[in-house]
């Protein structure tokens, strides 16, 4: 590298430093700030509208529904497969639990 290789990248960085910010640089920033946060808003509320309409309304309790319905066979099933296998004798009221026993001789 000789001297004018160096002498024009020294020229090349005083012409970089002398370009500073515009003196209202920082309330740019600041209103840039201010607008994306705006629509971040924007997007929440939006977000929030379309959960209230009434087509999502609607498949929400259509869907809580099913998992009722579905809740509630599953249960029904779940008490009589127990019946049918015997499991009775865990119950509150067993055949052979003491206070069964003596609660019908009475």
């Amino acid at each position: 590298m000789n001297n004018q290789d160096l002498d024009d990248l020294l020229q090349r960085i005083r012409h970089l430093a002398a370009h500073r910010p515009s003196p209202n640089f920082a309330s740019n920033v600041w209103r840039e700030i201010r607008k994306r946060k705006q629509a971040q808003k924007t997007t929440y509320r939006s977000s929030l509208a379309a959960l209230l309409r009434p087509a999502f309304a609607g498949a929400a309790v259509g869907l809580a529904l099913v998992i009722g319905i579905s809740g509630g066979v599953l249960s029904g099933l779940e008490s009589e497969s127990q019946d049918a296998f015997g499991m009775e004798v865990f119950s509150a009221e067993a055949p052979a639990l003491p206070s069964t026993v003596l609660g019908h001789m009475r």
